[in-house]
């Protein structure tokens, strides 16, 4: 939806000479927002999933070819901030688009290894997201959450499940999981439970690991 929102809107894939003059895109709100820069992610979101909702995300990127963090970060851009602001960021480059100054090259290289965070015990129903997100952005999430006076956690599963299932799809009631492994996923979004490290050695036993934490960067 965002990608094709985004393509629509500013012409991609066609012909220069098919285009037509795009009106101006007007600002809206006074002063500093604090969302200008939103290239870093530097925060980190904790999330559980059930299967179907999971299974839902991965299809919809997957159509619009996009990444799980990419389109998550602008899905939350507009739940947060709304589409007309996300469009804004893109025509000026600021927001999640904001492109910093270079900075000299240090020569260090990073690189993942080959360990894999697990949550053990809790389930093959249950599918835990790790989302890199701006700072600005987790702090307003939380805000909203804490007005709704429940978890952060559990107010991003619902409204991710809203989005990728719609607001008539309740879980709790087709719940694939016991007490005990919910509460070790709840437990890990708040940071009571933490994941270990594994270091698989084959394809086979890395697909047959139940809690493997599925950690959105790029």
């Amino acid at each position: 939806m965002l990608g094709t929102l985004l393509k629509w809107a500013f012409g991609e894939g066609k012909a220069k000479s098919d285009l037509v003059e795009k009106p101006v895109l007007s600002r809206l709100y006074e002063g500093d927002r604090g969302i200008r820069d939103l290239h870093a992610n530097k925060a980190e979101l904790r999330v559980w999933l059930p299967i179907p909702a999971k299974r839902a995300m991965d299809e919809c990127v997957d159509k619009l070819h996009v990444t799980a963090a990419k389109y998550l970060r602008e899905y939350l851009v507009v739940y947060l901030y709304g589409g007309h602001e996300l469009l804004l960021m893109k025509a000026e480059k600021t927001g999640l688009y904001f492109v910093p100054p270079p900075v000299p090259d240090s020569g260090i290289r990073f690189s993942r290894g080959s360990s894999d965070e697990c949550v053990p015990g809790m389930g093959k129903n249950i599918v835990p997201l790790k989302l890199h997100l701006p700072e600005k952005m987790k702090a307003d999430i939380e805000v909203l959450a804490k007005n709704a006076g429940i978890p952060l956690g559990q107010f991003v599963r619902e409204i991710l499940i809203s989005h990728f299932l719609g607001h008539t799809v309740w879980p709790e009631r087709t719940q694939a999981w016991t007490l005990e492994q919910k509460e070790i996923a709840d437990g890990w979004e708040d940071g009571r439970v933490e994941a270990e490290y594994f270091s698989w050695q084959t394809t086979e036993e890395l697909n047959a690991t139940e809690g493997r934490v599925d950690e959105m960067f790029w």
